[in-house]
C-alpha cells in the first residue's frame, strides 16, 4: 500500500522523507557527528547540563513555582474526586478529624497543606508584577524572591493557624 502511494503521490522513500522531516541536527548540519564522536571520546557531558551550574535562587523559586501549580492542581482534583465518592467530602474531613494529632502537629500539617497555595498566589503577583515590566534587575529578583518566600512561610502559618 505504501509503495502504490508514494508511486502514485510522487512520495519521497520512507528514510528519505524521515532525514527531511527530522529534528536532529546530524542530518541538517554537516560534521555534527563528528562533533558529537569527539566529546564522547574526550568524556565531556552534552552541554548545558545541570550537573555544571550551581543552583540559583532564581531557578529555585521558578522549579518551586512549577511544582506548587502542580500540587495545587492536583489538591483541587483530588478534594473534586472526593466529592462525588460515596458519603461526599464531609464524611472525609469528618474522618480525618477522628484521627487528629495533637494542636502543634494539627498546625504543621495544615501549614504543610496550605503553602502551595499560598506560594503559587504570591509568586503569582511576582510574575505580573515582570509582565509590567518591573523588578528585572538582579538584586529586584533576589529581594522579592526572598520577600515571596518568606510571606509564604509567615501567610501560610498564619492561615493554618487561624483557619
Amino acid at each position: 500500500m505504501a509503495a502504490i502511494a508514494r508511486a502514485t503521490c510522487n512520495l519521497p522513500a520512507r528514510s528519505a522523507a524521515l532525514r527531511l522531516l527530522s529534528t536532529s541536527s546530524e542530518y541538517k548540519v554537516p560534521g555534527t557527528k563528528e562533533f558529537f564522536d569527539k566529546n564522547a571520546s574526550l568524556g565531556r557531558p552534552m552541554s548545558p547540563h545541570l550537573t555544571i551550574y550551581k543552583p540559583q535562587l532564581t531557578s529555585l523559586l521558578s522549579i518551586t513555582h512549577r511544582g506548587t501549580g502542580v500540587a495545587y492542581a492536583a489538591v483541587v482534583y483530588g478534594g473534586a474526586i472526593l466529592t462525588v465518592c460515596p458519603g461526599g467530602f464531609s464524611s472525609y474531613v469528618q474522618l480525618a478529624e477522628s484521627y487528629a494529632p495533637g494542636t502543634g502537629v494539627m498546625l504543621a500539617i495544615k501549614s504543610v497543606v496550605v503553602w502551595p497555595l499560598v506560594y503559587h498566589t504570591l509568586n503569582g503577583f511576582r510574575h505580573l508584577a515582570w509582565d509590567m515590566g518591573k523588578g528585572f534587575k538582579i538584586t529586584e529578583l533576589y529581594r522579592s524572591g526572598w520577600t515571596t518566600f518568606g510571606a509564604s512561610l509567615a501567610l501560610s502559618f498564619l492561615l493554618a493557624a487561624f483557619l
